[in-house]
């Protein structure tokens, strides 16, 4: 039987990524990479695309430690491969991209394209910091003793479908069906599964994607198996749905940040996992922004972010990289930075470890009860949403908890 839960669309908009030309400070055009203040290199999986231009931004005029984040996107598989394994032939290349200073352009957000810049292609040039947006195992079981691996930020997926669909749910059999089988095989075995019958409008991802991956592993689908087309892209598959020819029947996988921001032309669908009794949002309502249900393990489709850098005799090789790495991370870090990087971290749709309440092991693995080391749930909250936490000050102190960042965290 369906489960069937009410869905209630918000506004929002995110630009889809295009390239600008850049400035380096105030030379017009686009510059060597190595030309920018103190660059660290990055590929990274195009889920990390507005964390990478809000953290970019909020480093270059870190006062403490300025620092030029300077990004290519990649699959979470290929990104993993080139860390692990360093092939000349697979160093960086193409043009990249990176956050302008205030300086530079003073009203830069995520919704702006980033500057570009022309990597050094002698020697070759290789990522300072590696990333996948799922656990490392789900690519490669091999880590090599000279990478050091740091769980990062958790990262949703989902299905979503145009905006105006009937369709507000999804079981883990149907989505086992549907992109297991195909519905040109289950309509030849008069299995349908309204309306998700046009083999032509199942939009995922390719197999190195995070995107596919995860959800593989959730629905039990080996990501080789998947019905459906397969693009690079996560704005691919967005284009592919707003343009469906076929809007009723159409459906996509994203990372949930990328829904995010598009809920004014999208719909996400609830989730039932297998052994559930109920279908679920990653948040706590259609509306909210909270996440709730991912935290505490309603909502099961999500990968904790992985951060890789190099390492020599247990020391990073830059010790910006992995600066760079424990911001993201939530580790203290000296000197501290001039803003608050748990709350950029929420800011772009991730949830921060500090705010997490369940864990796993492997990709699509079972859950258990997770207690962070600082809880962070009421800033966080009130970073993405509104928290009903107490608030507290130097006068003001909790009746319970601890006071932390003006609100009465539980530990």
């Amino acid at each position: 039987m369906r489960t069937l839960l009410g869905l209630t669309l918000v506004l929002g908009l995110v630009a889809v990524e295009h390239r600008a030309e850049a400035a380096c400070g105030t030379a017009a055009g686009p510059c060597n990479c190595s030309d920018l203040p103190n660059p660290i290199y990055l590929q990274v999986g195009d889920t990390q695309l507005n964390l990478m231009k809000a953290l970019g931004r909020k480093l270059r005029d870190n006062t403490a430690k300025p620092i030029t984040l300077v990004w290519i996107t990649s699959g979470s598989c290929s990104n993993i491969d080139l860390m692990y394994n360093h092939n000349p032939a697979a160093g960086i290349t193409l043009a990249m991209s990176y956050a302008p200073s205030i300086a530079e352009q003073g009203s830069f957000t995520t919704a702006n394209a980033p500057f570009s810049c022309t990597p050094t292609t002698t020697p070759a040039l290789f990522p300072d910091i590696g990333n996948s947006a799922l656990f490392n195992s789900a690519c490669t079981t091999q880590v090599p003793v000279d990478v050091n691996l740091t769980i990062g930020p958790r990262q949703g997926y989902v299905l979503a479908m145009p905006r105006g669909t009937s369709e507000t749910a999804i079981t883990a059999e149907e989505a086992y069906f549907v992109f297991g089988f195909g519905p040109t095989l289950l309509a030849a075995m008069s299995a349908a599964i309204d309306p998700w019958t046009d083999q032509g409008q199942l939009w995922i991802r390719t197999d190195t994607k995070s995107t596919l991956l995860a959800w593989a592993a959730n629905i039990g689908v080996p990501a080789a198996k998947w019905k459906g087309t397969k693009l690079n892209g996560s704005p691919d598959v967005v284009n592919a749905l707003l343009t469906s020819t076929n809007a009723p029947a159409a459906i996509g996988i994203l990372g949930s940040e990328v829904y995010d921001g598009l809920r004014d032309k999208l719909t996400v669908l609830a989730f039932q996992a297998y052994h559930q009794k109920g279908a679920f949002y990653p948040d706590s309502t259609v509306t909210s922004r909270d996440k709730k249900n991912l935290r505490d393990g309603h909502y099961t489709v999500w990968s904790p972010t992985i951060w890789m850098d190099n390492t020599s005799g247990g020391q990073p090789v830059n010790a910006d990289a992995r600066y760079v790495i424990d911001l993201i991370a939530g580790h203290p870090v000296t000197p501290e930075p001039n803003f608050d990087a748990n709350a950029t971290v929420a800011g772009v749709g991730l949830v921060p470890d500090c705010a997490m309440r369940v864990t796993r092991s492997f990709e699509g693995g079972p859950l258990s009860l997770y207690k962070p080391p600082t809880s962070c749930t009421c800033k966080y909250e009130d970073t993405v949403d509104a928290s009903s936490c107490q608030t507290c000050s130097a006068t003001t102190p909790c009746t319970s908890g601890v006071c932390r960042g003006g609100y009465c965290e539980e530990f």
